[in-house]
């Protein structure tokens, strides 16, 4: 093996493909890096068996070869050498990383000993738009459960489906038993021959998906498909394939407790609900599930957020709402985390919310994104 590449895209698919890596693997090989070198450039891969990443970039070849070596050891190397080309060169089971001005040899372990990474089926699922596919990871991830225990480890990942009711579109959810968040967006296409059932994908690797094509400035489209066996999803985007093992269902029927209709109905500036927020907040975070009281006086129009810790007082804050709809004042109880982090990821100046009793799931809604929903369940007051 004999290459010369440009530093700059060796030191960012080294950043990249070390992400796969496993911190404490059972096989020292999955400590490593393999590094492919044919007539056309580098494969990079690495993998921590749940998670893939392959990146290819293009190099000056005087031999071909593969050897694997330590993803930190040549990652921290290579970013602290900085030069314009680094020429990499394989003596027996030594391979050598040199720059103008550095230079390191590392032991490696046969390329026979990486495990088989996965292969695209022929066939696409769908292609969708870079920034939908940020948009909806972003607003829907942050819902998903951490909890991986038996049973509940579906909860952990993202659930993605083709609607059947709307052409070229499809559904994210994230969802952990207490609150839900929904993005419907459009793709650029979609092979529903091929996605007939939904995926569920871990949320922390799709969310490393989300961070390399969000870093890669040229990528406009990511197509995604099912592995050979259809066990695994995959990503590709400009030189990156990204593969993903799926999480086995069955999901929650997240359907049964999106509400069809509405008792109460508001809205609120979001600046004047996050005011609001911050001063619940300095009582609510001393409280178990961050209780906070929510009381819609519909006469005066306004929301007071009320919080109390037994040992320490209470304290409370009002904001006015508009556009209400409803009947009798609303008195319910939420977790104030939980709704700062709807907030958060509402983009419109304006937060709506629905919901048909204090016992009820409430909707968040965002008016600058029709495909999002939020949905959170409350707390009892007593």
């Amino acid at each position: 093996m004999k290459i010369t590449i440009n530093y700059d895209k060796l030191a960012k698919a080294l950043l990249y493909t070390s992400r796969a890596v496993s911190a404490k693997p059972n096989i020292p090989v999955l400590s490593n890096v393999l590094l492919d070198v044919s007539k056309n450039g580098m494969k990079l891969s690495a993998t921590n068996l749940d998670m893939a990443i392959n990146m290819w970039i293009p190099g000056v070849v005087e031999e071909e070869g593969s050897i694997t070596v330590s993803a930190k050891y040549i990652a921290d190397f290579v970013s602290a050498s900085k030069s314009d080309n680094v020429l990499i060169s394989q003596r027996e089971n030594v391979l050598e990383v040199k720059t103008n001005k550095s230079k390191a040899n590392f032991n490696t372990i046969n390329a026979n000993e990486f495990p088989t990474l996965p292969k695209p089926h022929e066939k696409m699922l769908f292609s969708i738009g870079v920034q939908e596919f940020l948009n909806s990871i972003e607003k829907v991830v942050f819902a998903c459960s951490t909890d991986i225990s038996v049973g509940k480890i579906q909860q952990s990942g993202v659930y993605v489906e083709a609607l059947k009711e709307e052409e070229n579109k499809i559904n994210f959810v994230g969802l952990d038993g207490f609150r839900l968040s929904s993005r419907v967006t459009k793709v650029n296409k979609i092979e529903r021959d091929n996605f007939t059932e939904p995926l569920i994908i871990p949320s922390k690797y799709i969310t490393e998906v989300a961070k390399i094509a969000q870093d890669s400035s040229d990528v406009d489209e990511i197509e995604v498909y099912l592995s050979e066996n259809k066990s695994q999803v995959l990503f590709k985007f400009e030189d990156v394939e990204f593969s993903i093992r799926l999480l086995e269902g069955p999901y929650p029927d997240y359907k049964k407790i999106l509400p069809d209709s509405f008792t109460y109905a508001f809205e609120v500036k979001k600046a004047d609900l996050e005011d609001a927020i911050k001063i619940a907040n300095t009582f609510a975070r001393g409280n178990l599930s961050n209780k906070t009281l929510f009381d819609l006086d519909v006469e005066s129009s306004q929301v007071k957020l009320k919080s109390v810790v037994a040992e320490v007082g209470d304290n409370e804050a009002v904001f006015d709402v508009n556009s209400i709809d409803a009947d009798t004042d609303l008195n319910a109880a939420y977790n104030l985390k939980f709704i700062q982090d709807a907030v958060s990821h509402i983009k419109s100046d304006v937060v709506r919310i629905e919901t048909k009793g204090p016992l009820a799931a409430s909707v968040f809604k965002d008016n600058k994104d029709e495909g999002f929903l939020h949905l959170l369940m409350p707390l009892r007051r007593d």
